[in-house]
């Protein structure tokens, strides 16, 4: 790492959906730590799949667990809005890493992701949003198989340029599949996951109270191929630069409804 460049540290919040003992934020702190000086506000559990959700009129427990380490009982989003407007840090931060998430975000995750609700949360707040995500080496949502190192070496290496991409109002994702080392990124558009959900039900009375269970029946990608999805899976670097607000489709033809 001593090659890196010595500019003037930059102040960089690190959080994630996997949780305060999620070992992609740990070892992502562990090399940003090397070129910025990092402040970590994390959910103390895990937070996956909770999108931008954020915890109104809800009383949040805060606790220090390490020099500039804290938790939140809150969601992803909660963490960067303490994090940006509370008396914790104070201070402006220069950027907010998200990740490193384990497991994809890619194309359709993205809206269901708490790894990239809080990029999204820190760009709503006028800061840069960098969402960073592994898919395993066996591939899709496997428990394990994740190197973190890389990728997190990448993104130390390239603090400026993936801040640089934030433009005000698009955060960056990052996907790459596990690998011992990368040699190129690319940016990429976004794919279409259909994960083939499914609700079964407990039982066949389904008049009084009774319980189900969401499934995936496997999972099924499309996309051009620039997406995420392939360059990933080719072994490179996927760079997503994604709108946070959302993008509204003109209409430009009248339409006489009815009153």
């Amino acid at each position: 790492m001593s090659s890196f460049a010595q500019n003037q540290r930059k102040k960089i919040l690190v959080t994630n959906d996997d949780g305060i003992e999620g070992e992609g934020l740990k070892v992502l702190v562990s090399m940003l730590s090397k070129v910025a000086d990092v402040y970590i506000l994390a959910p103390d559990s895990n937070r996956s799949a909770v999108s931008s959700k954020i915890s109104m009129g809800k009383r949040l427990s805060y606790q220090k667990i390490g020099e500039n380490i804290y938790t939140c009982s809150g969601t992803p989003a909660d963490c960067v809005i303490s994090a940006l407007t509370s008396p914790l840090f104070p201070f402006r931060f220069d950027a907010v890493f998200s990740g490193i998430n384990a497991g994809p975000n890619m194309g359709t995750d993205v809206i269901y992701s708490g790894t990239c609700a809080a990029a999204r949360q820190a760009v709503f707040m006028g800061l840069p949003g960098i969402a960073v995500s592994l898919e395993s080496e066996f591939l899709d949502y496997a428990r394990t198989g994740f190197n973190f190192e890389p990728l997190a070496e990448f993104c130390a290496r390239n603090l400026d340029e993936l801040i640089s991409l934030c433009s005000g109002d698009v955060f960056v994702s990052l996907n790459a599949t596990s690998a011992d080392s990368y040699k190129e990124a690319l940016f990429a558009s976004g794919c279409v996951r259909d994960y083939g959900d499914k609700v079964s039900f407990d039982g066949s009375d389904l008049e009084q109270e009774f319980s189900g269970l969401c499934e995936s029946e496997g999972i099924s990608v499309s996309g051009r191929p620039d997406s995420d999805y392939n360059i990933a899976r080719s072994g490179k670097i996927a760079v997503s630069l994604i709108y946070a607000e959302p993008v509204l489709k003109e209409m430009n033809k009248k339409l006489d409804f009815k009153f």
